[in-house]
């Protein structure tokens, strides 16, 4: 079987891996892992990575120019080559191809917080009508998602959910001495809600015995950095150091509008770092690991919970085994095989 990839996301802007990059790059990992007998053709518009798998049955094929890359370019190539499966991981499908679809919503907070998306609302809306249409089926992060869009489009039967696994980077967890900073890792985006992560840390540190803590921000996020009251950003970070973070800090915090999944909450959990968010920013699944808020006050006492020693029972073991890229190969392959025409 011949499958075409939509690989795009691992060329990131201003080399920031965050969302779409760290899902797509671990399961082209995966893919090469645990599907030795699928050949895979992954269009991307970047140089091949170091990373990259290495396989005959693993291609790596950059696509110029990178203008009206998906829509144009991508087709031209579908009408070139035939496939038997194409992969949309970022939602979007070209204009043609000939292959069965399976399309990967990575959720919906433009459709329910449009006014924090004014540059690419209606791009991203646009995008939905033509994924219903033409997919086979729609793989989704999480059950919040599936029933989002089961309430949006009732006719349409094969929301599938498949949630992500640890990424592999993360797998291996060392003890660390817990140090007196909060941690939060994530784009600049207003969804991201930074503000109110801010203002909380604020009032954090305005109680007694409290004053030596910081707050570490990890994105492109120089325009809330404020050492006089101990928030530091680090615009650059590698994800080796990252995990290191995640060891040593009190707790990860999280307080987005909207999330289909949450990668940093399931790193955080890897390396039994506590984390505290807004119910909005945690899904279904990672509800028994997190301390959880409904508001700033209750969020502030979330954190002053974990800094007096509230903890998580994590089982490192089960969580790898319930959030496994192994397990995702297999039900993405089950979905191949039910896609072949009769």
């Amino acid at each position: 079987m011949n499958i075409s990839v939509d690989g795009g996301a691992i060329c990131p802007s201003h080399g920031r891996f965050f969302g779409n990059y760290i899902f797509t790059r671990n399961l082209l990992e995966s893919l090469q892992k645990y599907d030795t007998k699928t050949a895979y053709h992954v269009y991307t518009f970047c140089q091949k990575p170091p990373w990259f798998p290495r396989s005959s049955k693993f291609l790596y094929l950059p696509l110029r120019p990178k203008t009206f890359w998906l829509t144009c370019r991508v087709s031209v190539e579908e009408l070139r080559s035939r496939k038997d499966i194409f992969l949309a991981l970022n939602q979007a499908i070209p204009l043609y191809t000939s292959s069965t679809i399976l399309s990967f919503s990575h959720g919906l907070s433009f459709y329910f917080f449009p006014q924090l998306y004014k540059d690419m609302y209606y791009a991203l809306k646009d995008q939905l009508a033509p994924m219903i249409k033409k997919s086979k089926y729609i793989l989704v992060s999480s059950w919040r998602v599936k029933q989002e869009m089961q309430a949006i489009y009732p006719q349409y039967r094969n929301f599938v959910v498949n949630n992500y696994g640890v990424p592999f980077d993360m797998m291996t967890y060392v003890k660390k001495k817990r140090k007196k900073f909060f941690l939060y890792v994530g784009m600049n985006h207003p969804i991201k809600n930074i503000d109110f992560i801010t203002k909380a840390f604020h009032r954090f540190r305005q109680q007694r015995g409290f004053k030596e803590y910081s707050l570490f921000l990890i994105g492109n996020l120089n325009e809330y950095e404020d050492k006089s009251h101990n928030i530091k950003v680090f615009d650059s970070t590698s994800r080796g150091e990252l995990r290191n973070l995640y060891g040593e800090a009190t707790a990860c915090i999280t307080a987005s509008f909207y999330e289909s999944y949450n990668i940093p909450v399931l790193e955080a959990i890897s390396q039994r770092c506590p984390v505290i968010g807004l119910r909005s920013a945690i899904i279904p699944e990672f509800k028994s690991y997190v301390f959880k808020a409904n508001d700033e006050d209750e969020f502030i006492k979330q954190m002053n919970n974990v800094v007096e020693g509230a903890s998580k029972n994590i089982n490192l073991d089960y969580i790898k085994k319930m959030f496994s890229w192994k397990k995702y190969v297999e039900k993405l392959v089950s979905l191949y095989n039910e896609s072949k025409p009769i």
